[in-house]
């Protein structure tokens, strides 16, 4: 077992689904310990969503709700990372798969920009996919229709072409497989993603969220990397972005991950393995 020193960390990258909670339902004593650290000011703590199907106000409310104190700051989340990919790539139109309420909120985000989200083939520069609970057949078909119409070559399997013929980027928040809830693993991002490379071969250029480092980035201009530590449940994600960014990672296995998972992996082991969060004092 790699040795975690606790008496170097600073801050706490916090994963919430499977971590800090299961479904709506705190894990009570890994909250407890955020929140008595919070008070006492030993640790300062961050909270690292991949799940886009809420907005960053939305994850406020639910930490918030189990009593730890939060600021807007230690929200992370890709859709921060959706919006500024928007703002640099300078995209004005673009078919979105989001809940009703994520639109609104990328809607008021980049309202300075003008940014459209509604399908349109003649205009959309971007297909972004982000966990959609509201996701519809007709939203796959569309989208995979847009990429048939403008990255496929024409054939007869697509004979209807818009008049742009400018290719369309596609792009989505993250890469999991599934969300952990109180009824046990759900569709998430990843089989999203799955469904519509096997239709058409439709691929994403960027996949933002966990495991790319980009999130963690502001924390790193702030602490050095001995001083932080991601806690979360999944090696694919939590511990990549851990080791992409060159932070000790703390495995708790009060999500997807469990012991068996431990044992079967071939990669570097996380720094800590504990039951639930609060244990990594213990």
């Amino acid at each position: 077992m790699v040795m975690f020193d606790l008496t170097k960390k600073k801050a706490f990258v916090c994963d919430l689904d499977g971590t800090l909670f299961v479904g709506a339902d705190p894990i009570k004593s890994a909250v407890e310990f955020v929140v008595e650290n919070t008070k006492n000011a030993k640790y300062e703590f961050f909270y690292l969503t991949n799940n886009t199907s809420k907005c960053p106000e939305e994850y406020m409310r639910k930490i918030s709700g189990a009593g730890i104190p939060v600021e807007p700051r230690q929200i992370l989340t890709p859709l921060i990372t959706l919006e500024a990919y928007i703002r640099e790539k300078g995209y004005k139109s673009v078919f979105l798969l989001a809940t009703e309420k994520v639109t609104k909120y990328l809607e008021s985000a980049l309202s300075d920009c003008g940014v459209r989200f509604e399908y349109n083939p003649e205009e959309n520069e971007c297909i972004a996919l982000t966990y959609d609970k509201e996701l519809t057949y007709d939203k796959l078909a569309k989208a995979t229709s847009l990429w048939n119409m403008r990255n496929v070559p024409p054939s007869p399997m697509c004979p209807v072409r818009p008049k742009n013929m400018s290719p369309v980027d596609f792009v989505a928040t993250h890469p999991d497989n599934c969300c952990p809830s109180e009824m046990g693993p759900i569709p998430d991002v990843g089989g999203m993603m799955k469904f519509l490379e096997i239709t058409n071969s439709m691929k994403p250029s960027h996949v933002f969220g966990k495991p790319s480092p980009s999130l963690l980035k502001p924390l790193l201009d702030i602490f050095s990397p001995e001083q932080i530590a991601v806690v979360g449940d999944r090696l694919y994600t939590d511990k990549a972005i851990a080791d992409n960014s060159g932070v000790d990672f703390v495995c708790v296995l009060s999500g997807e991950t469990t012991r068996q998972d431990l044992e079967e992996y071939s990669g570097t082991p996380p720094a800590a393995v504990v039951d639930t969060f609060d244990a990594i004092a213990k």
